[in-house]
């Protein structure tokens, strides 16, 4: 079984393997050869053996590879003792002597029944004796130590029989034909207390022959916790460890195959999984590659990153992620303050050259909080927060960039940013994501249709906006059927009653965006009017027909001349003419109705409409002049509006205000009243707004 296939049964665990085919490290023909070497070494009076490293060096792992050498023909009785379940020194050497004898029962009760017994015993009568042994740096360990095992001179009943059971223990240890192996790992997980009770224990029962204690533990961690009084702790651990093996660093090459192997298999689960090429390598040698100092590390990695991966995969960046994930899991009290500096991480400026002050202090107080990832803190801000780099560099990043990076998922967007620390999507985030889904319909007008009626019509307009951030992704496929969706659709998106009559309505003016985008994606003019006469043939509603009209033509302050003049002076002529043949087919639907027939009325000089018209256009070229405006007194919180009517257009289109009461009259009988008609009453009764 290769690597590859072991990586796709294995799932990340932080525990250690347990045999060859596990060794992705190489260690096992190494494991073996010491494991041989011990055997070869005499036994008789005892022996202590060291396997020694920093924490999540797999020392774990590598005792597991010497029981494959200790199982060998003749195999070696190997017993597992846990440090972790003892408290105190009385309990420890009676846990001990109890676990050993019970494993040695468990293991083979016809060759260690008697050993066991004996074990038990001791057990029993040994409760205080390493109250005896000292505290390394006390003096005469040796000689009380031997004192203790020799029974305390032998000077009260309890201590002879202590002598003689130790003396049946050593006879049934002696006539064993291959020594015990007696492992206690992960020493170095234990407090200091704890720590040099182990060592006690070991000191106090080294001697028993064809015993063979292999412990695990950090050397510095240990020689720190048995310093006492000025003296060493390298000097006691000398007096006790005879056989020692350091187990080596990963070399980098492997450890790195392993993060990749390990990145491979938390990938797998996010659908369409892809990293941007482009960006990864730097990525992860600048940012991700420092934090991993061995296997335990990417363990740990694998483990912790997989869930938030699986849950976020596929909404933001994955190599922004896999990077603050990586901070998450090795510096976490540097992510807590990045989570703090969300908005020095994301807030675009205009103005080159001026900065914000007090972010520029706050950005420097975290590099001197972390100076030993300095480098690590500005890789992230050159490879994921691009915005940071204004308080460390003369550099800039404007507005623009954010809809770049809002497209592509990326944490130096706000919304991603916030997404990835409070694991719930800010408003604006749902929206963009509708935004998103519908720009995977644009070149199919039927599917954007039903996805986009099927939102809440509140959220139409900003949905829409989003669909801006994709200008760079729009293909000519998306031109026309994606114009004509989006310009029928004006009418259903709710209209801001704080506007002016003469603001351009933001709704249309949001769809313009998106349309003339589309548009500009076809660089030859012949070709962008073929396609303008398609849309315009699709358009169900004049008021839209006149707006698209009006966006790719000439008109002051309106046009974007994205045809030539005379084919904007022929769709504009074919318009009304049109209109003046064929009445609207839903008038109701006329958003801008007083707007299409003053088109006309400035086309023939004629009145377009008369008060016996369909009441329905009627009420919607009312509706269409109505506006509110709004108005606030110096020095008050209360804010007026007030309904009004551009009442001398709407005299100009019916020419005078006999056929405008007409109007009202009509509509009145056959739709009954409402607000824009008793405004209208009021126009007609002399009453105007005053100016504010």
């Amino acid at each position: 079984m290769n690597s590859a296939d072991r990586s796709q049964e294995r799932p990340p665990t932080d525990a250690p393997i347990t045999s060859s085919d596990e060794d992705d490290l190489g260690r096992a023909p190494v494991a073996h050869d010491f494991a041989e070497s011990i055997r070869e070494l005499n036994a008789s009076q005892g022996l202590v053996v060291g396997i020694l490293g920093p924490w999540g060096h797999g020392k774990s792992s590598f005792i597991n590879l010497m029981r494959e050498q200790f199982s060998v023909v003749p195999a070696l009785t190997v017993v597992d003792f846990n440090p972790w379940m003892f408290s105190g020194s009385n309990q420890l050497v009676n846990f001990f002597f109890t676990e050993i004898a019970a494993e040695l029962n468990v293991l083979s009760k016809s060759r260690f029944g008697k050993t066991a017994d004996w074990l038990a015993q001791y057990a029993n009568i040994l409760k205080p004796v390493s109250q005896f042994v000292p505290f390394p740096g006390a003096a005469a360990v040796g000689e009380v130590a031997a004192a203790a095992l020799g029974g305390l001179a032998a000077t009260t009943d309890a201590e002879r029989s202590a002598k003689k059971v130790r003396e049946e223990i050593t006879k049934e240890l002696v006539s064993l034909a291959q020594p015990i192996v007696v492992v206690i790992d992960d020493i170095d997980r234990l407090t200091t207390l704890e720590i040099r009770e182990i060592f006690k224990l070991v000191r106090l029962t080294a001697s028993f022959p064809n015993i063979v204690y292999v412990l695990a533990f950090d050397r510095e961690r240990v020689e720190q916790a048995l310093t006492e009084d000025g003296i060493p702790g390298r000097a006691y651990l000398e007096k006790i460890v005879q056989l020692s093996f350091d187990v080596p660093h990963a070399p980098e090459k492997l450890l790195r195959s392993q993060v990749f192997e390990e990145l491979d298999r938390i990938l797998t689960p996010v659908a369409n999984a892809t990293l941007d090429d482009r960006r990864w390598s730097d990525v992860y040698w600048e940012v991700i590659d420092p934090l991993f100092s061995n296997m335990r590390d990417v363990t740990r990695y694998a483990i912790s990153a997989r869930s938030t991966i699986k849950s976020l995969g596929d909404e933001v960046d994955l190599v922004d992620l896999l990077a603050m994930e990586a901070l998450r899991v090795f510096r976490p009290e540097l992510v807590q303050r990045l989570s703090k500096l969300r908005n020095e991480l994301t807030s675009t400026r205009e103005i080159m050259g001026r900065k914000d002050e007090r972010a520029q202090k706050t950005i420097a107080a975290l590099l001197a909080k972390f100076p030993d990832d300095d480098d690590v803190i500005r890789a992230l801000f050159h490879r994921v927060f691009p915005v940071a780099l204004q308080y460390i560099e003369n550099n800039h990043y404007g507005s623009d960039w954010l809809s770049v990076w809002r497209t592509a998922h990326r944490m130096a967007h706000i919304d991603f940013l916030n997404l990835y620390f409070d694991r719930v999507a800010p408003d604006e985030l749902v929206t963009f994501r509708s935004s998103e889904q519908a720009f995977t319909f644009l070149s199919d007008g039927v599917a954007l249709k039903g996805y986009l009626t099927a939102l809440d019509p509140e959220q139409l307009e900003t949905v829409l906006e989003g669909l801006t951030s994709y200008e760079a992704k729009f293909t000519t496929e998306m031109v026309v059927p994606g114009s004509i969706t989006l310009l029928n659709l004006i009418d259903a998106i709710p209209e801001k009653k704080e506007r002016g009559f003469f603001d351009i309505g933001r709704r249309e003016i949001t769809v313009g965006r998106v349309v003339l985008r589309l548009l500009r994606r076809v660089e030859d003019e012949a070709e962008r009017e073929g396609l303008v006469s398609r849309i315009l043939d699709g358009i169900e509603t004049y008021s839209s027909q006149l707006n698209f009209i009006h966006s790719v033509g000439y008109r002051e302050g309106v046009g974007h001349k994205l045809v030539s003049e005379a084919f904007a002076a022929r769709i504009h002529e074919e318009f009304v003419a049109r209109l003046q043949r064929t009445s609207p087919a839903e008038p109701s639907r006329e958003w801008d109705a007083w707007r299409i027939y003053d088109a006309v009325h400035t086309a023939t000089g004629e009145a377009p409409l008369t008060s016996n018209d369909n009441p329905v256009l009627l009420r919607a070229v009312l509706h269409s002049l109505m506006s509110t405006a709004r108005s606030q007194s110096m020095g008050s919180r209360q804010v007026r509006s007030e309904d009004r009517l551009a009442w001398e257009l709407l005299v100009e289109l019916f020419e005078s205000e006999a056929t405008i009461e007409e109007v009202l009259n009509n509509v009145r009988k056959n739709l009954g009243d409402d607000n824009v008609l008793q405004l209208a009453d009021k126009y007609l009764s002399g009453w105007r707004p005053e100016s504010f």
